[in-house]
């Protein structure tokens, strides 16, 4: 394996993360209308039949009370915002042990430790930096709710990364086996 191609992962892994970082803090910066999605919404559902289709469910979320049938618009824009926060964050951990993982070469505890650290500390600096957005306002409770979709996403690279190397050994045994 030549330099290049050995730093090839490495590389590919880094920028994929910091255009996900970019990303998330442009996110992160931009103002709650400008990432309203009930704009769309209201163009494509009608109220009544939202209301229809939702079961009739509340939701309390710091001091905010989002009933399904009286507010569906609000009802479904929160599920998608929180799982928005589930999935960019997993993403994020993701990528970050695949980055680090590369880089570090067999260290895949400390990779596993860095990337739970930094799974807490981004999402912190996230909800800091959405206090200086206009109608956005930094809340630790999603703080958690990052952290919880950046151990989900460690967790599922962890699964998937268990399976290949299952895979791959029991390639390798039946090539073995085959040759005896």
């Amino acid at each position: 394996m030549t330099k290049a191609t050995k730093w090839m992962p490495t590389l590919v892994w880094g920028v994929l993360f910091a255009g996900w970082l970019a990303l998330l803090f442009m996110f992160s910066s931009q103002t709650y209308d400008q990432q309203s999605i009930q704009p769309f919404l209201r163009s494509h559902f009608d109220y009544h039949q939202l209301v229809r289709w939702l079961p009739d469910v509340t939701i309390t979320y710091r001091t905010s009370v989002i009933n399904s049938h009286e507010r569906p618009y609000s009802f479904i824009e929160f599920l998608f915002r929180k799982g928005a926060h589930l999935f960019v964050y997993a993403t994020f951990a993701a990528m970050l042990y695949m980055f680090l993982r590369a880089l570090s070469r067999g260290r895949w505890f400390i990779s596993i430790v860095i990337t739970l650290l930094v799974a807490i500390a981004v999402p912190a600096l996230d909800e800091w930096n959405q206090l200086g957005s206009d109608e956005r306002t930094g809340n630790a409770t999603d703080v958690v709710l990052d952290f919880v979709g950046g151990c989900a996403g460690l967790l599922v690279c962890l699964s998937i990364l268990g399976v290949v190397k299952l895979v791959r050994s029991l390639s390798r045994s039946r090539a073995r086996n085959r040759i005896e």
